[in-house]
């Protein structure tokens, strides 16, 4: 037995055209985005670049901790 179910409504022409634009112009910023940090990192060994993702999971990963840690008290 499902509890929710999910009612699906077709979308008009219209409503696929925004949501089509609204697709386009997010991929548009995040290859932009990708594009800023290629040029930004494009000087950095592979050792620095293993290093700073390192760091940046470890930042990441010990934030979710504490939200998860501060969620139950």
């Amino acid at each position: 037995m499902r509890l929710f179910r999910k009612k699906e409504r077709p979308m008009s022409a219209r409503q696929e055209q925004v949501a089509g634009k609204i697709a386009g112009d997010i991929l548009q910023y995040q290859r932009r985005a990708a594009d800023y940090l290629n040029r930004k990192t494009v000087h950095l060994s592979g050792k620095a670049r293993l290093c700073l993702l390192v760091l940046f999971c470890a930042a990441f990963g010990s934030y979710c901790l504490f939200v998860l840690i501060r969620a139950f008290h």
